[in-house]
């Protein structure tokens, strides 16, 4: 994830991989339902854009992450219903 968004090193690595348990553990404490997918790409992009210039991150390559993460829940929830209406409709021997 991290190189395809912007360059991270390890001395970058080291706050992504602390922001992002640190933002997980906050909104579980408020119940707030987060991924930590979603954490790692904000921290990421947070760490590209302390370059002082936005062309640091690769926009386009984090708009296909956030596109998928709307995506596929309907796709899912789709297909499963597909299976579970094929599986409740079946022929029972």
């Amino acid at each position: 994830l991290g190189n395809k968004i912007t360059h991270v090193s390890p001395t970058r690595g080291f706050p992504i991989n602390v922001a992002t348990p640190f933002t997980v553990l906050v909104a579980s404490k408020f119940g707030l339902p987060v991924s930590t997918t979603q954490c790692q790409l904000g921290a990421t992009i947070g760490v590209g854009l302390c370059n002082g210039d936005l062309k640091a991150v690769n926009w386009k390559q984090s708009g296909f992450i956030i596109m998928g993460w709307f995506i596929t829940p309907p796709i899912v929830g789709l297909i499963s219903g597909l299976l579970m209406a094929t599986a409740l409709n079946t022929p029972h021997l």
